[in-house]
């Protein structure tokens, strides 16, 4: 009885991956596109920043980043109400649901730095230029990752695991050059001022590796509940 009703519980879940809630599929497809694009376009506009400070480019591709964000949120709010009118399984919603959750915040954020650099009109000092730019790379990579496992995750559960250890070492890889910039920024002979402002910029930027590995936790969670 026990093996009958461990099996009718996992055809159950699988049911809602490849039948009945195909569309939700689809629909998170988009959305982590959407996302995915979010950050590429984030990238361009810091990319641009870093080597002219901020232009009229840097600032359309700002505007580029808020729309493609918007678009993200309509589709997060269709498959929201997709999952309730669909009667998915309880569990499954709440799962799907606090990934998107955590997800939303890496556009989030990175709309935020642009925000910030675009009102404060702040140069990153040259000493950092190219950590920085690491750092940016580093953080476009391990968002492609982080979406990559969700995608995963609900669909097929192959790659949760192998994707989440890159995850990790990119995470620490991250930490690792904020320390280094930061302990560049407050060697500078520059007011405490500017240093406290180059400081947050890093902060800020090596935050977005930080939600990615908040992402991948409940990805390797979920995914073993749905192995379980």
């Amino acid at each position: 009885m026990g093996k009958t009703y461990i099996s009718t519980e996992r055809i159950a879940v699988h049911m809602f991956m490849f039948k009945k809630n195909r569309e939700i599929l689809e629909l998170l497809d988009k959305y982590l596109q959407l996302t995915m694009e979010d950050l590429e376009e984030f990238g361009k506009a810091f990319s641009k920043a870093l080597k002219k400070g901020v232009t009229e480019k840097v600032e359309a591709l700002a505007k580029g980043t808020h729309a493609k964000e918007s678009n993200a949120d309509d589709i997060r709010r269709e498959i929201e109400i997709r999952m309730y009118e669909n009667s998915l399984l309880p569990e499954s919603r709440r799962d799907l649901l606090e990934v998107i959750e955590l997800i939303d915040r890496l556009p989030g954020k990175a709309e935020s730095i642009l925000n910030m650099l675009i009102t404060q009109r702040t140069k990153i000092i040259e000493p950092i230029k190219g950590d920085m730019k690491e750092l940016l790379q580093l953080s476009i990579k391990t968002t492609r990752l982080a979406l990559a496992a969700a995608r995963d995750c609900f669909g097929k559960a192959e790659q949760v695991k192998s994707l989440a250890l890159e995850i990790d070492e990119n995470e620490t890889m991250g930490d690792h050059l904020e320390r280094k910039m930061i302990t560049a920024i407050f060697q500078q002979k520059i007011d405490t001022g500017e240093k406290l402002e180059q400081k947050e910029f890093v902060l800020q930027l090596g935050a977005i590796c930080d939600l990615c590995e908040l992402v991948k936790d409940k990805l390797v969670i979920t995914s073993i509940k749905r192995s379980v």
